[in-house]
């Protein structure tokens, strides 16, 4: 083929779309900067989501005392456990941006969109294995504290505990687990049982559909790669002071 028909050639493959014209990929359209932003921040939000929690809670306080605008410094010092202004806009900064240099940032817009990322944007059902001294404590802490979480069910081996109310819920028989439990909704699971029996109560809150366990059983638990679980071992906690203190 003679150059001259080699380039008339290329010419139609390139109005029919066969061929890519000279630069066309440097004028070919970016991937919108939110969606970068987006993904940054969902990699990053792993090491961060306990920070931005305290922002949000930080937040949500000044909302109730009228505050509109806030500042990283004012944040800071509201949140207090040595959190550095630097660290708070560091964060955000995944998040999009919210406010303006000296000025600070919209309080209302900045809670809903931590809500929306911490998935505090909606109600959150809970049920409770084991409702011994642990078990009531935190039942009772997030009663009283944390209006996003709501006790739906409480599951308990004690018969003089079975059958009696608290706060509405009636605390059933831990063998009705699987028969009650898939009827409530309940998104997390908090198992506060001893350590001999927790991965056998993590395995039946998981069969029926509990996605989410946090677990107070000083022992690793054995789940399927689709189930967040965290656990904490106040002892293990404890034993951090201790050492600070010797």
């Amino acid at each position: 083929m003679s150059p001259a028909r080699r380039s008339r050639a290329k010419s139609r493959a390139q109005r029919n779309g066969k061929a890519p014209r000279k630069g066309a990929l440097k004028a070919a359209r970016p991937i919108a900067r939110e969606q970068i932003t987006e993904r940054t921040a969902e990699r990053s939000l792993v090491i961060s989501i306990p920070r931005l929690f305290l922002y949000h809670r930080g937040l949500e306080d000044a909302l109730r005392a009228g505050d509109k605008v806030l500042t990283s410094q004012e944040l800071a010092a509201r949140i207090g456990r040595g959190m550095s202004s630097t660290q708070i806009r560091k964060d955000l900064s995944y998040l999009g941006s919210f406010g303006r240099r000296g000025q600070g940032y919209d309080v209302t817009v900045l809670v809903k969109k931590l809500g929306r990322v911490l998935g505090l944007d909606r109600d959150w059902r809970i049920a409770i294995v084991g409702f011994g001294n642990l078990g009531h404590a935190l039942g009772t802490f997030l009663e009283l504290r944390e209006e996003k979480f709501h006790i739906a069910a409480i599951f308990d081996s004690d018969p003089q505990l079975v059958g009696s109310t608290w706060h509405g819920v009636t605390i059933r028989d831990e063998t009705e687990l699987e028969a009650v439990l898939p009827e409530l909704g309940c998104g997390i699971g908090i198992i506060a049982v001893p350590a001999s029996v927790a991965q056998r109560v993590a395995e039946r809150l998981v069969r029926a559909g509990v996605g989410a366990l946090l677990n107070f059983a000083p022992v690793n638990l054995s789940v399927d790669a689709g189930v967040a679980v965290r656990t904490i071992d106040l002892a293990s906690e404890l034993s951090l002071l201790t050492h600070h203190l010797s």
